[in-house]
């Protein structure tokens, strides 16, 4: 005959169980980990970004820029001010605008078509 556990030690066991695998899955240091997002802006310019949630890093035409997220209701917007870089996010599409000239950019992935979504569709 195998020993039981009490009812409170197996579901303390699962509880920690459960926290270890969400801390696995995270990464275990707390940080949000950026994954690299290519995207297609007007006139074929590629511009790729690693962002988390607080922070980002900005690639485009050679120059790379740290970014930081700001408090914004409806979008992800991220700021440079020093550098006049500003990204905004909204699903899959990007606004990009450093100095005076401003981008609209588009997600681009293996997985999506390479022409930028028709509005309305």
């Amino acid at each position: 005959m195998t020993a039981r556990r009490p009812p409170s030690t197996r579901s303390r066991a699962l509880r920690l169980a459960r926290a270890a695998l969400l801390l696995a899955l995270v990464g275990g240091g707390g940080a949000a980990r950026a994954m690299t997002v290519n995207y297609q802006c007007i006139g074929y310019r590629p511009l790729s970004a690693e962002l988390t949630p607080r922070e980002g890093q900005i690639h485009f035409e050679g120059k790379d820029w740290r970014v930081l997220r700001v408090r914004d209701a409806k979008e992800a917007r991220y700021v440079n001010a020093r550098e006049g870089v500003t990204v905004v996010t909204r699903a899959r599409e990007m606004t990009f605008t450093h100095g005076d000239e401003t981008l609209q950019c588009f997600l681009k992935s293996d997985a999506l078509p390479d022409s930028p979504p028709v509005k309305g569709q």
